[in-house]
């Protein structure tokens, strides 16, 4: 059995046991992109790999002359690149591999040296080749090779770009079952020239993506975990959560919007926590900045999530610095242990283990500048003291697991004192904010977890709105015209044409009856219609009737008829959306751990949707995007349904897409109406059509007389409420649904009529 190289959707795939994988594949992937998610990634990867794996810092180096000569002895000079050869050799030289595991590494060694045949290497070559991996297998790996193909899959950590031969040995070695992944610190270049078309391994494309720090290296990731693992004696690292900190969030992240999700929606598991790290400096609107702050602060408190604000953050007291009893110490080791023990207790000793950590964590990580002052660690460990002890009782108020607090600095941080309290608290199980209404003002925190975002306008605010009255002072001397917009449009349920660019399609779950009367019913109109922040929620109608009402068919079609408005898609025969095919060549590259690249999907000849606005196109991506990962459609990342549903996406008829473009959310949406009369089935891409168009914000009637599943093969889950209308009937011919009685006064007689007790 060859492992064949699975996709991630997420970096903490790797983690996962082999049985757990929904391909049961392995994963060999190259970084050479930098951010706090793979910091934080390629530490715990290291720990795997020097548990239950090999690291290597750079170039394997060749065997040496006694290693040869070892190989000679034991082995002989004979060569053949014969499976059976390749097997008993194994089984002589690597004696602990099972057979399973020595079938599945000489099928893999063969396919490498008969593509180094093919290649034109002489003989001579290949088998010196052979040589080299045979001795790289005992000298390097042997003591992992019989965990290969285990549940547990044994790890590669390489430093750098392999070689020919290195990436010749790692294909052999995740082919048989075994995880991998290279650090490329300098760029994906010179890998590149090795295997242009990534087929080997796959680059892993962060959203938010840098160069790699220069002083980055694995010899420096494992000293500071040996510093951190030497002081780590005063906490206990079972009872410690692990911070996922921002990184559920999206590249177009709302801070109030993600900090009002629980930790259940952010996407936490077991032993871990979510929370965010943001600074929002400037404003996003000088009418509503303040409202918007305010309105916030309620949400969370109506949640009994806890709120505190720091506004006047003053140096710690002389009584307060007394109470910390700091002594002389001799090494940076001894006094963070002896000063650790200083921080107040929270009155939960899950807690308190998790606040010594974050302490820890903070006196030794690598932007401490003051390291090798020791006078200087000692005076910032006091302050971070004093300031724990002074604030934690507010800061914690109502603390229990998946229930986390939120700390807001309403400033900007003046000096590394600062700075370093709030880079401690990001440990900690809270939600850690930082705002600035003066977009200008100097903020000296920096930190790789750390996401920010700048708007251009200032205002002149000197504390937080905690109050109504204070709302009310903020918004006296804006100018008459944002005051009448703000009148008109927030909170009034009146809207400008197109006034939001974003929106989410939530099923409205109704009785059958209430399907007709609110069918031509605009948007804003429907139950559960809401506007939160800058998105829509959409009420959408989706439903399956099955059978005809007392037979009657002549009154079934005349009733389907009116339904069919101008801006309704009539579908009566499979097929109706295309394939994409002319995409199929392009989707592969387009995807990457479970997301879209937009660059790449706009830089495509094919591409169609040029000509729409930026907001229309990015929808239609961004709800394909969604159709993917939410994995609605079945073979989605199992059998590259995934590349198919992106094709059929971008392959959309003109009709379909200019009722995208004209769709208003805040008024009565585009439908979808679907007349399956016989046991033809509907193809996979009609089904990913619908399911598109429907998270789109479509309504969607399928009409089903018959009552089979002519939809569903191609459903892990289905979106729409089925509905039982009468008795079932065949072979109906489809009559012309597009005549003139579309009017739409007796919409909802026809439901009633189909459901009319009695």
């Amino acid at each position: 059995m060859i492992y064949k190289r699975d996709q991630l959707l997420k970096l903490d795939d790797y983690f996962s046991s082999l049985s757990a994988r929904p391909g049961r594949g392995v994963y060999f992937y190259r970084i050479f992109y930098y951010n706090a998610e793979i910091a934080e990634f390629i530490g715990r990867y290291l720990d795997a790999a020097r548990r239950c794996g090999v690291v290597l810092q750079g170039k394997i180096p060749n065997p040496d002359e006694k290693q040869l000569s070892y190989y000679t002895e034991m082995m002989g000079k004979s060569f053949s690149q014969e499976l059976s050869f390749l097997t008993e050799a194994l089984a002589k030289w690597l004696p602990r591999l099972n057979q399973k595991q020595r079938e599945n590494v000489a099928s893999s060694l063969s396919h490498t040296l008969e593509k180094m045949r093919n290649e034109g290497k002489s003989q001579d070559m290949i088998r010196n080749a052979y040589i080299k991996f045979m001795c790289w297998l005992y000298y390097k790996f042997e003591r992992i090779l019989h965990l290969l193909g285990t549940d547990t899959l044994p790890k590669i950590l390489y430093e750098g770009t392999p070689g020919r031969y290195e990436l010749d040995l790692f294909c052999i070695l995740a082919d048989a079952g075994c995880d991998i992944l290279c650090l490329e610190y300098e760029g994906d270049g010179a890998y590149q020239r090795l295997d242009p078309k990534s087929e080997r391994s796959l680059p892993y494309l962060p959203e938010k993506r840098e160069a790699f720090p220069k002083e980055f290296s694995v010899e420096k990731l494992m000293k500071q975990k040996q510093k951190e693992q030497k002081i780590s004696v005063i906490y206990n690292s079972r009872k410690v959560l692990v911070p996922r900190t921002n990184l559920w969030m999206a590249e177009d992240w709302n801070f109030a919007q993600e900090s009002l999700k629980t930790q259940e929606d952010r996407g936490a598991q077991e032993g871990t926590f979510c929370n965010l790290f943001v600074r929002m400096a400037g404003v996003w609107d000088k009418l509503t900045y303040a409202q918007d702050l305010f309105h916030w602060k309620m949400e969370l408190e109506t949640r009994e999530r806890s709120f505190f604000v720091i506004e006047d953050f003053s140096a710690p007291q002389n009584e307060e610095i007394r109470m910390v009893n700091a002594k002389n110490y001799t090494d940076a080791e001894q006094m963070i242990m002896d000063l650790a023990t200083r921080l107040k207790s929270t009155g939960q000793e899950e807690l308190d283990q998790q606040v010594r950590m974050a302490f820890v964590k903070q006196m030794t990580g690598k932007e401490n500048a003051w390291e090798g002052n020791l006078n200087k660690q000692k005076n910032v460990a006091v302050y971070l003291i004093c300031w724990f002890n002074r604030y934690f009782s507010k800061m914690f108020r109502g603390y229990h697991r998946g229930k986390i607090g939120t700390v807001v600095y309403f400033g900007c941080c003046r000096n590394q004192y600062e700075a370093s309290f709030f880079r401690m608290l990001a440990w900690m199980p809270l939600d850690v904010v930082l705002l600035s209404p003066n977009a200008e003002a100097a903020c000296c925190l920096e930190d790789e977890r750390l996401w920010e975002r700048r708007y251009r306008e200032s205002l002149q605010m000197d504390h937080f709105p905690d109050t109504p009255s204070e709302l009310n002072a903020t918004t006296v001397a804006y100018h008459a015209e944002q005051e009448l917009n703000g009148m008109m449009y927030q909170d009034t349920g009146m809207y400008r044409n197109r006034q939001y660019q974003k929106a989410e399609a939530v099923v409205l779950k109704t009785m059958c009856e209430e399907v007709g009367q609110l069918w031509d019913e605009e948007l804003k109109y429907r139950p559960n219609f809401q506007v939160v922040q800058d998105k829509v929620l959409i009420p959408v109608l989706a439903a399956k009737i099955c059978g005809v009402k007392n037979r009657d068919v002549d009154a079934y079609w005349k009733d389907v008829r009116r339904l069919c408005t101008a801006d309704t898609l009539v579908i009566t025969e499979p097929g109706w959306f295309q394939k994409g095919d002319n995409f199929m060549g392009e989707t592969p590259r387009m995807i990457s751990n479970g997301r879209i690249d937009r660059r790449k999907v706009r830089e495509c000849r094919s591409y169609a949707y040029g000509i729409l606005k930026d907001d229309v196109q990015n929808y239609i991506l961004e709800k394909t995007e969604q159709l993917i990962q939410q994995r609605m459609i079945r073979g989605t990342f199992e059998r590259g349904m995934e590349y198919r549903i992106l094709a059929v996406a971008l392959d959309l008829k003109k009709e379909v897409v200019r009722l995208i473009q004209q769709f208003d959310f805040t008024k009565k949406n585009p439908k979808v109406l679907v007349a399956a009369v016989n046991e033809k089935r509907f193809p996979a891409e009609d089904c990913i059509g619908l399911a598109l168009l429907f998270l789109m914000g479509f309504d969607v009637a399928l009409f089903v007389p018959t009552g089979y599943q002519v939809f569903e093969q191609n459903f892990s889950q289905v979106f729409w409420e089925e509905y039982q209308a009468g008795d079932y009937l065949y072979d109906l011919h489809v009559p012309n649904l597009r005549q003139e009685e579309n009017g739409f006064s007796q919409i909802g007689g026809f439901f009633n009529r189909i459901f009319k007790r009695g």
